[in-house]
């Protein structure tokens, strides 16, 4: 560990007080091994040299970027073998610094991330609801505090970085990170200011995003298949909804009496569940498409719309067939015509996320790397 990158997204609103980012620095070359500490200040505007007082330092300019794009760019441009992210919109103690990367440089772990002592109320929140978050965000994120500043990480650790996007959505620097590294995480307490203030702001969609990429990359497939099946819910919803009220306006007609129920499956059924089926394979793909694979959303949705019409038609046609083979052939679900018709949805499910994962939003094979994210593999 010869060569450390601090990073610092500039974000806050008032300046850095003189000496500051030196302190961090003066600190870090003090350790045993380290040869050099250079300092990535990304910004939208070019700053003062002389009034950071670091040396040396790298200095990375776009007018156009928010807080995770200033990061990723510093990211980018940054030559260490440990990467220290730092927050400068958080109040952090100039020891945190150490404490983050000495957990990195004496432990195994391949992140280290500070989160404040104990003696702090964890997410601004204690008691059930403090632990409760803790416990969650340990479980979904790998830390329990998915809203620090600061964080310490090897080079080996980063997988992936894409910076071509000037605008990248969330505002949380450590949700970012997590993004795109991989490896074993650590906790690790560490001194804040005194005038550190964390809370939980507005959740905006951008921050849903940012959280949603996290659990994908954590958790890859199966959390597809979570989304994917809360979705499938909401069209299980619209899909029982409908087929209930035609069923319902059949009968009013004159159409798919009790009677003719109980002798087997009626062409009012097969109407009704013909069209409410549709109706929910098209929510289900609309959904789908801006939620649980929205990086497959590229090319012609007509043309997307149709591959999924066609890759889910195996579970569509199980769906249909189970929910009038049953009640043909057995008196409860004769009784009981939409718990048929949600066997041959849950059965279907399986089917149909093969399909959709697989081969509707498969995703395009990546473009070569970019010089600077060659650099940071």
């Amino acid at each position: 560990m010869s060569q450390i990158s601090l990073i610092v997204p500039a974000t806050r609103d008032d300046p850095f007080r003189k000496g500051e980012l030196a302190t961090y620095q003066r600190l870090l070359m003090e350790q045993e091994g380290v040869d050099e500490v250079e300092v990535v200040f990304a910004d939208r505007a070019a700053v003062d040299r002389l009034s950071l007082a670091v040396h040396p330092m790298v200095q990375v300019v776009d007018d156009a970027a928010n807080h995770v794009s200033l990061l990723r760019h510093g990211l980018a441009a940054a030559r260490g073998e440990v990467l220290i992210v730092l927050d400068p919109a958080r109040e952090y103690a100039p020891e945190a610094i150490l404490q983050v990367y000495e957990a990195l440089r004496d432990g195994d772990a391949d992140v280290v991330v500070g989160v404040p002592r104990s003696g702090r109320k964890l997410w601004s929140l204690g008691g059930v609801r403090g632990r409760t978050l803790a416990i969650l965000g340990r479980l979904a994120l790998g830390t329990s505090d998915g809203l620090s500043g600061l964080a310490a990480l090897r080079r080996s650790a980063v997988r992936s970085l894409v910076t071509e996007k000037r605008f990248a959505p969330g505002s949380h620097i450590l949700l970012d990170v997590l993004t795109w590294c991989s490896g074993t995480l650590l906790d690790v307490p560490v001194h804040t200011g005194a005038e550190d203030r964390r809370r939980i702001d507005a959740v905006g969609l951008d921050d849903l995003r940012q959280l949603k990429r996290v659990l994908d990359h954590r958790f890859g497939t199966l959390s597809r298949l979570v989304q994917f099946c809360v979705v499938g819910a909401s069209g299980m919803v619209v899909d029982l909804s409908l087929y209930g009220v035609l069923l319902w306006l059949f009968a009013s007609a004159g159409f798919g009496s009790a009677s003719e129920a109980s002798a087997g499956a009626h062409g009012a059924m097969f109407v009704a569940g013909c069209i409410s089926i549709w109706a929910a394979m098209s929510w289900n793909f609309l959904l789908n498409r801006r939620l649980t694979f929205n990086d497959t959303r590229e090319g012609s949705i007509v043309r997307q719309y149709l591959t999924y019409a066609v890759g889910n038609a195996l579970g569509i046609l199980v769906s249909l067939t189970l929910r009038l083979y049953l009640p043909s052939r057995f008196g409860v679900f004769a009784r009981h015509r939409l718990a048929a018709a949600v066997v041959g949805i849950v059965v279907a499910t399986g089917i149909s996320f093969s399909m959709s994962r697989w081969v509707v939003f498969r995703r395009k094979p990546a473009a070569e790397p970019s010089e600077q994210e060659t650099a940071l593999v």
